[in-house]
Order: structure tokens, then sequence, then C-alpha cells
């Protein structure tokens, strides 16, 4: 079978396109996305645009993205939409068992 790993950048487009979602964050840790950045630029890459972080590991994808919602929004609500929203995107992208999806919300308001 072949692993097939989402384009990040579409998921980035599909999370900002969910009712409620704001902002959209890079996923990773400020130490990991410091290393990136770094190795990226050593390299002569440029940065990675992509905000939604993907993992491929033996159990399945990890995907996980970092929003900012509205004051007025239930972060609960949000948090299903987006994780459906990727979910069914994946699912009918034929991608790999789905190990995890994690929502966090980065900032309300």
């Amino acid at each position: 079978m072949t692993v097939l790993t989402p384009a990040t950048e579409q998921l980035d487009e599909l999370v900002r396109g969910v009712q409620g979602v704001d902002a959209l964050y890079p996923a990773g840790s400020i130490v990991e996305n410091a290393l990136i950045t770094a190795a990226r630029e050593m390299a002569h890459r440029p940065p990675a645009a992509s905000m939604v972080a993907t993992e491929q590991r033996a159990d399945g994808l990890r995907v996980t993205a970092k929003i900012g919602i509205g004051a007025a929004e239930s972060s609960g609500d949000v948090c299903r939409r987006v994780h459906d929203a990727i979910d069914a995107q994946l699912r009918q992208s034929g991608n790999s068992p789905i190990a995890q999806i994690a929502v966090i919300v980065a900032r309300i308001g």
C-alpha cells in the first residue's frame, strides 16, 4: 500500500475556511519551529509556509492544527468543526490510517 501524505498547504486552507477560525498558527513548539527555520536557512531553502503539522508514524498519520477563534465562538464547537473537516479531507484523499488529529486553541478573542 502506498502511503500518501497530505499537502499541508491544502490543510492550511481547509482549516482557515472553517467557521469560527480567525487565525492559524504554526503547530510546532517555538523551539521546534526555530530549529526547523534555522536548518532550512542553512540549507538555503525558503521557510516552510504551512501551519498545519503532519507526521507519519508507524501507527498512522498525526495532524496538529493550532488556531485562534473569536471571543463569541465556542472553542469546543470550533475544534470539533476543524477536526471533522481535517478527518473528512484525509479520508476522502485516501491517506494512510489516521492516528491522531489534535486541534489546539492558541487564542480566543
